[in-house]
């Protein structure tokens, strides 16, 4: 008698088991695609309705199937993020699909609070909604407070000074021009600030940065020369 329940124990757990395992297996495939198309809109700048389409069915089988994961949350507050860009002509669509990225981050950051990427990409999407209030300065702080040198921080901090200049009361001068230094100090992201500022007509102001500190790898671009 033991043995015969010891038998459908463990019939049963090995069910469950193979049950997690497909669910979880299901939620990475579908994630897998999501994250190809991010891949291609980030390059190509171009978000077709068909791919968008697709890409939010797959998100949604994959938080439905593992809707806990911080990761698979950012990766949904990203589909949401082009989908803002992709509607940018429509101000409803694009503010709801905003609202909607913020509320999958905000929801990342209750279950990994110590992942700057996340507040700083927070802070993004406040700005792209035109909303500088104490919870955008907030999401600054945090990036910069559990990410003070990861390199996307100090990026994206150095772009919202560039693009926001005199315009963040709430954002010392000293912290933007710091991370605009470490972002010049920084191979991954020296050439795309370099890049960044000169679109915006900033390229002195990195530039002379960029003099001060002395940071001769930023100089040598052709922005600086």
């Amino acid at each position: 008698m033991k043995l015969t329940l010891f038998r459908y124990f463990l019939i049963f757990t090995s069910l469950v088991v193979v049950f997690f395992a497909a669910k979880y297996a299901i939620a990475n495939l579908s994630y897998l695609k999501v994250d190809s198309y991010l891949e291609r809109w980030q390059v190509n700048k171009e978000v077709k309705q068909a791919e968008l389409d697709d890409a939010l069915e797959s998100t949604n089988t994959m938080l439905s199937l593992h809707g806990h994961f911080p990761h698979y949350l950012n990766v949904a507050a990203k589909v949401y993020e082009w989908q803002a860009y992709a509607h940018r002509s429509d101000s409803s669509i694009q503010q709801t699909s905003l609202q909607k990225a913020l509320s999958y981050y905000q929801k990342s950051t209750q279950l990994r609070e110590h992942w700057p990427l996340t507040w700083i990409f927070m802070a993004n999407v406040k700005a792209n909604l035109s909303e500088f209030d104490d919870d955008f300065y907030f999401y600054i702080n945090q990036a910069i407070k559990y990410g003070p040198y990861a390199h996307e921080v100090n990026l994206q901090v150095a772009k919202l000074q560039l693009l926001y200049w005199g315009k963040l009361p709430k954002l010392p001068t000293k912290i933007g021009l710091e991370h605009i230094k470490r972002a010049l100090l920084n191979n991954r992201t020296r050439i795309g600030l370099l890049n960044y500022a000169r679109d915006l007509e900033r390229s002195a102001l990195v530039c002379t940065v960029a003099r001060l500190n002395k940071i001769e790898s930023a100089l040598q671009n052709y922005t600086c020369r």
